[in-house]
């Protein structure tokens, strides 16, 4: 596996070297860079740049604390620090962690000059290939691609091809917001419901996104917000009359907008975590059970309280069974909701998001029935996790084969 990363800036004479001071979603491209190959499995890192540019870039990466005591400066005319292979990145390429470190698997050694079909993105460069490809990368896109060219030729090149999120060269600021959409397009989750988070919750909260980045707030505090305010939707749904009804709807649809902004701006700058993945899951269930217990109380006060605290109690049992289910799932099996390979996989899994609820809840109390809500949710989502244990039972570890020691099969 590659340990050290190379990120050469280009030199004063280039088209590119006035990007250095750009910020993408947030962060200077020599940050994101570095933070790129780092969540890729990288431990070590060199900046190649001049003194004017080394003036200028190290108060931005030293500020951030994932990359303090990890970086190494050198100038261009310096010999290369390692005698390993590397890899050399330019920082006007903007790449995917997930798919960079996919493509580094892929390596097999061998002392090839590696490199990746139709691009000038990473490179896996041998020792005696640093100085002329480090020489190279200084001028910026197209004298890296000459050289490749050249030593193609040759015969000294191989080609691995890339997997994931396509490489994204940005040759001046105009192509920052055409980038930056594009990586917010691709932040899409398989998860995602096909109607409310297709049409509606991923393009405003893209938008909102957008904006966040820009601004000194965590997704932590977006996660906050998005608690906030999903609770004072469900206390307004809680409430009588048209207007209350309708702010209630408002306000608990912005709360699953803010919920998808947390994520997107976590993974766009890198600040990912579990506890934050614990607190987005958490409050996310604690709004949902919020609103059964709002709009029943809502109910309950039109008669038959018993009736309706039993459909609450029921409602509120079957969201809680689905989420620990496949929240159990997510966790146990790094991510993946259910086993791959399982029967009705498809079903189940494309399931496992928030726009049943929420249509149930807008169709309800637009049309005056807010007990068919609870009707909905008590019947439907106790039929769903009882339905997930039977299929995939429950998510044990591997073994040597594996296959997984509960009931669901890998």
């Amino acid at each position: 596996m590659i340990k050290t990363a190379i990120v050469v800036c280009p030199g004063a004479e280039t088209p590119e070297a006035g990007l250095l001071g750009v910020r993408v979603a947030g962060l200077p491209l020599v940050t994101r860079v570095l933070l790129t190959a780092q969540q890729a499995g990288v431990g070590r890192f060199v900046v190649v740049a001049s003194g004017p540019q080394q003036g200028v870039l190290r108060p931005q990466i030293e500020e951030d604390h994932r990359l303090q005591g990890r970086v190494r400066w050198i100038d261009a005319c310096e010999p290369p620090p390692t005698s390993a292979d590397s890899l050399l990145l330019l920082p006007s390429v903007v790449l995917e962690a997930g798919a960079l470190r996919r493509w580094l698997e892929r390596d097999a050694g061998g002392g090839w000059l590696v490199a990746t079909e139709g691009a000038t993105g990473p490179l896996i460069v041998p020792a005696p290939h640093l100085p002329a490809c480090i020489k190279a990368a200084q001028e910026g896109l197209s004298g890296l691609a000459g050289l490749l060219a050249k030593l193609g030729g040759r015969g000294e090149v191989i080609h691995i091809p890339w997997d994931g999120a396509p490489q994204r060269p940005i040759r001046s600021a105009g192509d920052v917001p055409g980038v930056e959409g594009a990586m917010l397009e691709a932040l899409g989750s398989p998860d995602d419901g096909p109607i409310l988070d297709r049409f509606v919750n991923r393009r405003l909260s893209g938008w909102l996104t957008r904006r966040l980045v820009r601004c000194r707030v965590s997704p932590n505090q977006i996660t906050a917000a998005s608690l906030f305010t999903g609770l004072l939707g469900a206390w307004l749904l809680g409430r009588e009359g048209a207007l209350a009804s309708l702010a209630g709807l408002l306000l608990f649809q912005l709360s699953v907008v803010l919920d998808h902004s947390d994520g997107e701006l976590a993974r766009l700058t890198f600040r990912f975590s579990r506890l934050g993945k614990w607190l987005d899951n958490f409050s996310d269930h604690a709004v949902g059970l919020a609103v059964i217990a709002c709009v029943a109380w809502r109910v309950a006060a039109e008669g038959g309280a018993g009736r309706v605290a039993l459909l609450g109690i029921l409602a509120a049992v079957g969201v809680t069974g689905s989420f620990l289910v496949v929240f159990w799932w997510t966790v146990a099996r790094e991510g993946r909701t259910a086993p791959a390979g399982v029967g009705g996989r498809r079903g189940l899994a494309s399931m496992a998001n928030r726009d049943g609820f929420c249509l149930a809840l807008w169709a309800a109390v637009l049309l005056g029935r807010p007990i068919w809500f609870l009707w909905v949710l008590a019947l439907g989502s106790n039929a769903y996790w009882l339905a997930w244990l039977l299929i995939y039972g429950y998510p044990g570890k591997k073994d040597g084969q594996g296959t997984c020691a509960g009931r669901g099969v890998v």
